[in-house]
């Protein structure tokens, strides 16, 4: 029961579904909108407003430079430090012939054997606190990078061409609440500017006038 309690624990925190992952979350994104951030994406939120369109690319690089800055984790040095030991690893299968390797594995298997050229590692110690593991063969290669409190913030799979960045909970929370404080402005522009349309007259043709209350 203990063992099986600590490999929830672990699968939660490794998807940020745990209380401390979440409630950094929070702490994380309100620590990022700081009051010249909200003050520009707002002004954005109306500029876009006012030009009939959704949210511009200058809006999407605001907020994702503002995550980057105060939100998102130190990836690249975690990722140097696991990209050396895949390479570690390709390197002990140098010579191999994928397809032999892959037979001879079968076969082992059949015969309850386990074979030598699979490498499973798994690393404590990396750059900013963060964890990893490795399973790696002649054929594939698969790399993860942890958080400090577990959670996974990037994936190596050689079939799908190399690193890749994951969400954390903390730039979903993020991501979220700026959507929020952008959608508010843009709503408040174009109720002024659907205002603003009703009040002014258009003048018709003859004695007759009417209201454009087109938005």
């Amino acid at each position: 029961m203990q063992i099986g309690g600590v490999n929830s624990l672990r699968e939660a925190a490794r998807w940020g579904e745990t209380p401390i992952i979440k409630k950094k979350a929070v702490e994380a994104s309100k620590n990022a909108m700081t009051d010249d951030f909200v003050k520009k994406l707002q002004e954005l939120a109306r500029r876009d407003a006012q030009k009939g369109g959704g949210m511009s690319q200058e809006a999407i690089n605001l907020c994702h430079a503002q995550m980057g800055k105060y939100v998102s984790p130190d990836r690249s040095a975690p990722i140097a430090q696991m990209t050396q030991e895949l390479q570690k690893a390709e390197k002990a299968h140098k010579g191999e012939d994928p397809t032999l390797e892959f037979l001879d594995r079968m076969l082992a298997q059949l015969k309850g054997k386990g074979r030598p050229e699979r490498i499973v590692k798994s690393f404590s110690g990396l750059a900013g606190g963060c964890s990893g593991d490795l399973h790696s063969t002649s054929e594939n290669q698969v790399a993860t990078v942890y958080s400090p409190d577990g959670e996974e913030i990037a994936h190596y799979n050689t079939s799908n061409g190399g690193w890749m960045n994951l969400t954390t909970k903390a730039e979903n929370q993020f991501l979220g609440d700026s959507n929020d404080v952008y959608m508010q402005a843009w709503n408040a522009a174009r109720a002024e500017i659907k205002n603003g349309a009703q009040k002014q007259p258009v003048a018709c043709e003859g004695e007759a006038a009417t209201f454009d209350v087109r938005a």
